[in-house]
């Protein structure tokens, strides 16, 4: 058993390096001109990262209140904790790929689907941490949070399948679940003070 900084200081490593090498993808605009920013290419690659960043801070938060209730980890809980990571990891590349082709349906499709790898990551992470708590008062709030990625996970995949029809509905779908996830577990985190 070990301390939970070195996983945590391991996992807030790759979130951040996540947002920085999304962010390092946007370009430059062609000119000093406010219509640079305007035309259609950078506005996509803009748009794509604006609702990769969302997602990753939606990732990062889920992450973080499911290790934040740990006290030590062991080795299969780091292994759990990278394979969870990994789906993540590949975000900064469909956005990339998704930003540079929305109207393509490859690039929307992988994009979706690795939306739908993270969270089913973040719902495998979250059971088997439950497991290890002695607290039942947290278990249970952890295996409802569960629930409700299950309906995320749910949602993900039929707005992948959309995106065989219409490719741009991917973005979309990505931006509204992962903003109602942070809106509702702000909701959670209030209604858990009140609990106090």
């Amino acid at each position: 058993m070990m301390e939970k900084g070195r996983l945590e200081a391991f996992s807030d490593g790759v979130f951040a390096i996540i947002i920085t090498i999304m962010v390092l993808d946007l370009k430059i605009p062609s000119d000093g001109n406010w219509t640079a920013i305007m035309n259609d290419a950078w506005m996509s690659t803009f748009l794509a990262y604006l609702v990769s960043f969302i997602i990753t801070a939606s990732f990062w938060v889920s992450h973080h209140l499911i290790i934040s209730n740990l006290k030590k980890v062991d080795s299969g809980l780091l292994w759990i904790n990278v394979l969870t990571l990994l789906p993540m990891s590949l975000v900064p590349i469909t956005t990339a790929w998704f930003g540079e082709f929305p109207n393509s349906v490859a690039p929307s499709v992988t994009y979706g689907l690795v939306y739908v790898l993270s969270v089913g990551a973040l719902f495998n992470l979250s059971h088997i941490v439950s497991k290890h708590l002695a607290n039942p008062v947290v278990q249970k709030r952890m295996r409802r949070v569960n629930r409700s990625r299950i309906g995320l996970i749910a949602i993900g995949l039929v707005g992948t399948g959309l995106a065989f029809i219409w490719p741009p509905v991917t973005g979309g779908m990505v931006l509204v679940v992962s903003g109602g996830w942070l809106f509702l577990r702000a909701v959670v985190h209030v209604r858990a003070l009140e609990d106090l």
